[in-house]
């Protein structure tokens, strides 16, 4: 130790020379003079610092060899040798903050790495704190630093007096501008309103901080193959994740789903510059809120310099403001209700957003529409990210009721029997499946919410009578009960309002509308007054109290009339159409999917022979439509919840059209019956007759349904055994109930073999009941729970947008863990808390900067390897742990390693490359392993005569090349017996067609 204790010396000495040099070397007063009065006492001696770092060593650092520490030591006092002088203002530059001044001096010896690095780091760090703190002891120091707060004080009231001063330069004036702007939005969008249905004991509108709720999307790769492997991601994941996690999102989502709250909640949060956690980053971006409804009638969507007189905000922008945040990547553009645009404009807005997209990449961009709309991939090829929200579970309603009744009490604490109004709704959605039914997105349930309120815990049954229920509240019983009326100068009666509202709402479907120019409805309005002569009031008191009082129109923008919410809009609509003996435009228009709804509640408002009418003419045209058959037989089955009487004979004849229909086999007709609801459910053949892949299929539409029906049929398929059905079973936990899942599914033996993912707190504390389950997907910031590490089953386990793990080691309590995936771990920087672990297969997605692979070879028994991440080892070749592998995958961002060096890996069977340089990267290199499957990605162009060097192949999986050539020379592969394409460009199999020993397979992974 002696020659670290020299070496220990010599570096105090130098932190403090360079005390010693600075101008804060002993002298009286601030050091602003060359010759002070009377100087002050020397410095102190270097032993202290001497005793403090050989106690570090000592305690942190004693299993480093002595030459390693000799070497850190020696670099800390190069730098502050190589530093000069640490004077006054190379301190107040840094805020007297040693983290700063450290990172300001650190330049540590290209040699250094790993535990020796960390050493040097450290020993820097406490050589910097004591120099700040002898210098801050000196009796000159308050004086200097006096000045230097005087000093400081005045360059700030000299800034802020030029900023006052010089306000009208643009930099200023856009940034006062949007100080205001953010007021506005926070201002307008803080807010909910739940579309009249509070009482007159209740606010009309609510804190959004309160009402809001986090709801779920659908998450990505639901089939569960991520990059060729059978590993699920998540089924479902929080809205917050799914916007944390792209720049882009297509948010689907049925009407009332809850998708224009969420823009509003996103515009409040970024105006208000609150983004917690994933999301923080979204708070230097600037809302601007798009309604599409809001431009049906425009002659084309507004450009940016007209986003906010389009969003009707009365603010003039600085010029060049709203592009400038769009080009700089600070606007969050949210544009709401794609299927609130006509058919025959959505292309118009396709190629808008496209255009925008295209001029303004670096900006953050939300559209939401209903599913049927658009499909899924639509503006993929833009990077648009696409989310359905799902519907409420039962948490889910249990939450939003809280929630409901939480703002309520704020609005009305005196209200004593509101626990006892939540308690009962609370059981009723549990218990009655009518209710259940109902509320399955925030919009019932509010609806359910307020008329519970009103009706003192008598609700209505069915969905029709719920909104003849709501309408008697909103247009009646709200004013009379708070003695309210001729406010308008005119008082209307319920059937004078609905005959009124029914008109406009159908006149606006008819024209392809969701807004109506306000001059034009209240035209429509006075025209329509004069077949109703008992109406004593001008047209205009008539027009205002339908805007004012019937709690059902709105004003969107400045000069425009909408309905509160699209439902509404339909269901009166559909009266209308019923009453207007207008089923054949009903019929004609049933394939339009803006007129699903219109369709159902029309079948609903008949009498029991025109329902039957109606939906015989629904089959006829099927029958005569091939391209429409599907859409319109699924919308007939779905008319069938509506007819609660109905000639038997027209209700077989519907089943049995739709019974051809089911199972589906596709994703879009899973997509499709789910929307049908619970009737799929009594249609489906048994397990047994179903396919693999039909069967899959059913778990997920089970899934979308929910309910106890659905979670029954869930059950029979407990006993499956293929890899991908097994997943959808784990996946669609999140659909139900957590508890109750857990007792009908999960609790099977068999689930011991599903990659179960676990997404809530309710689901993590299952997993004691659950000992036997062995691969579980663990997505958020839970960190390592007991629960998990107690899963002493466990031999798969993947950590998913985690960032409250930082230390891998807990995980050796798992002896049998094999497979280990970290995917977005943030808080994980380093690997090195790998070392012990008994896992044989890593598999490591999004990890931010060049993530350093070297601790993987503290991992004895890895085997297999994959990566979308780019490492700091650049070439496979410097990998210390190469030669054990039997599987590499390079997927994404590890598309950019270089391959040079894995031909020497003898042990590898399995090997997959991404990028047309990598291909070539591989076939220029002469491999001695055995490889028996090679995945290939995303090459333009790929000839398979290429992969002839490689004569074990048992299996050639082909993903995302457009160009596929060279078929014919694969008959030289004696041992390939697989060969599967997926979303490639069109490929001519024939040369193959003689092999009748390789099966050809195509995919397109969803």
């Amino acid at each position: 130790m002696q020659g670290l204790e020299i070496a220990l010396a010599r570096l105090a000495g130098t932190v403090l020379g360079a005390v010693a040099r600075s101008a804060l070397a002993p002298r009286k007063g601030a050091g602003l003079v060359p010759s002070p009065v009377r100087p002050l006492p020397r410095p102190a001696g270097p032993d202290r610092l001497v005793k403090v770092l050989g106690g570090r060593l000592a305690e942190r650092y004693g299993t480093l060899p002595e030459h390693e520490r000799l070497a850190a030591v020696d670099g800390v006092r190069n730098a502050f040798a190589g530093a000069g002088a640490v004077d006054a203002d190379r301190l107040f530059a840094v805020d007297l903050d040693p983290l700063r001044l450290a990172r300001a001096l650190r330049s540590p010896d290209a040699g250094l790495s790993g535990r020796t690095l960390d050493l040097y780091d450290e020993l820097l760090g406490l050589c910097c704190a004591h120099l700040v703190e002898q210098l801050t002891a000196e009796a000159s120091f308050p004086a200097r630093a006096a000045v230097e707060q005087t000093r400081t004080a005045g360059r700030v009231r000299d800034a802020v007096e030029a900023l006052a001063a010089d306000r009208a330069r643009p930099e200023a004036a856009a940034l006062a501008f949007e100080e205001r702007y953010a007021r506005y939005v926070a201002a307008t969008h803080g807010r909910l309103e739940l579309f009249g249905l509070t009482l007159g004991r209740s606010a009309r509108e609510w804190p959004l901080d309160t009402a809001y709720l986090t709801l779920a999307v659908s998450g990505g790769h639901e089939d569960g193959a991520v990059h060729g492997l059978a590993r699920p991601g998540p089924a479902a994941v929080s809205t917050d994740a799914a916007l944390a996690a792209a720049d882009r999102l297509l948010l689907r989502g049925p009407a009332g789903s809850g998708k224009s709250t969420l823009v509003q909640w996103l515009a409040l949060n970024a105006a208000r510059r609150s983004f917690e956690g994933d999301l923080a980053d979204l708070n230097r971006c600037v809302p601007f809120v798009l309604r599409l409804r809001a431009f049906t009638s425009a002659d084309a969507l507004p450009v940016p310099e007209d986003f906010l007189r389009a969003a009707g905000v009365p603010l003039s922008a600085p010029a060049g403001w709203t592009e400038g945040l769009l080009a700089g990547g600070r606007a969050l553009v949210l544009v709401d209700g794609v299927d609130e645009v006509p058919v025959r404009l959505r292309r118009r807005t396709e190629t808008w957003l496209k255009d925008l997209v295209t001029a303004f990449p670096e900006a953050r961009y939300v559209v939401t529409t209903r599913p049927s709309a658009v499909p899924e991939e639509w503006l993929s090829r833009q990077g648009f990210v696409p989310h359905t929200l799902l519907p409420l579970d039962r948490s889910g309603i249990r939450a939003f009721l809280a929630h409901w009744h939480d703002a309520a009490r704020l609005e009305d604490p005196e209200d004593e029997a509101l626990d006892a109004y939540e308690a009962s709704l609370r059981q009723a959605v549990g218990t009655r499946r009518d209710l259940g039914k109902l509320a399955t997105n925030p919009l019932m349930c509010a609806l359910l919410c307020a008329l519970n309120r009103d009706r003192r815990m008598q609700l209505p049954r069915a969905r029709k009578e719920l909104y003849d229920a709501a309408l008697d509240m909103l247009l009646v019983r709200r004013d009379t009960e708070r003695e309210i009326c001729g406010v308008e100068g005119v008082d209307l009666t319920r059937e004078e309002q609905t005959a009124l509202l029914q008109r406009l709402a159908y006149w606006l479907i008819r024209n392809g509308q969701v807004e109506a120019d306000h001059a034009e409805a209240a035209e429509m309005v006075a025209e329509w007054l004069a077949a109703m002569p008992q109406v004593r009031g001008t047209p205009e008191q008539v027009f205002a109290h339908l805007m004012i009082r019937s709690g059902l129109l709105r004003e969107p923008a400045p000069g425009s009339v909408g309905f509160v919410h699209r439902t509404f809009q339909d269901y009166l609509g559909a009266k209308a159409a019923v009453e207007a003996r207008d089923f054949g435009v009903l019929v004609k228009n049933a394939h339009d999917d803006t007129w699903d709804d219109v369709v159902q509640m029309a079948v609903g408002h008949a009498r029991v022979e025109e329902r039957a009418r109606l939906l015989k003419q629904l089959l006829r045209r099927a029958d005569r439509a091939p391209r429409l058959r599907h859409r319109l037989i699924l919308l007939a089955a779905a008319c069938l919840e509506h007819a609660p009487e109905l000639d038997p004979a027209v209700r077989a004849e519907v089943e049995e059209s739709a019974q051809d229909l089911v199972p589906p086999r596709s994703v879009a007709q899973m997509e499709s019956l789910a929307q049908v609801g619970e009737l799929v459910l009594s249609l489906l053949p048994g397990p047994h007759e179903l396919t693999t892949r039909e069967t899959e299929l059913v778990v997920r539409m089970c899934a979308r349904i929910g309910g106890d029906p659905a979670l029954h049929v869930l059950s029979r398929f407990r006993a499956n055994t293929d890899h991908l059905v097994r997943n959808a079973l784990g996946s669609a936990w999140s659909a139900f109930d957590a508890e109750e899942y857990a007792d009908t599914v999960l609790t099977n033996p068999a689930a011991a073999t599903w990659i179960v993912p676990v997404l809530t707190r309710s689901q993590l504390r299952q997993l004691p009941r659950l000992p036997h389950l062995s691969e579980i997907s663990l997505q958020g910031d839970f960190g390592l729970p007991e629960e998990i590490l107690c899963q002493s089953a466990l031999t798969y386990l993947a950590l998913t947008d985690n960032n409250g793990v930082n230390d891998l080691s807990p995980l050796r309590a798992l002896s049998r863990l094999t497979t280990l995936t970290l995917q977005r771990c943030l808080a994980l920087d380093k690997l090195d808390s790998l070392a012990g672990l008994p896992v044989r297969n890593v598999h490591l997605y999004g990890f931010p900067g060049k993530t350093v692979l070297a601790p993987l070879g503290l991992l004895p028994d890895l085997r297999h390897l994959t990566l979308d991440c780019m490492p700091l080892e650049t070439s496979a070749g410097e990998w210390g742990f190469g030669a054990d592998l039997e599987g590499i995958g390079f997927f994404g961002h590890a598309g950019g390693v270089c391959l040079a060096g894995i031909e020497d890996w003898l042990r590898l069977t399995w090997l997959s490359v991404n990028g047309s340089a990598q291909w070539r990267q591989l076939t220029g290199l002469r491999f001695r392993s055995p490889l028996q499957t090679l995945q290939i990605l995303n090459v333009e162009s790929l000839d398979l005569a290429e992969v002839l060097t490689h004569q074990k192949l048992t299996s050639i999986l082909i993903g995302s090349c457009t160009d596929v050539r060279g078929l014919g020379a694969l008959a030289e592969l004696p041992g390939l017996t697989r060969i599967r394409f997926n979303r490639c460009g069109p490929v001519d199999t024939t040369p193959l067609d003689g092999l009748n020993h390789l099966t050809v397979e195509f995919a397109e992974w969803d």
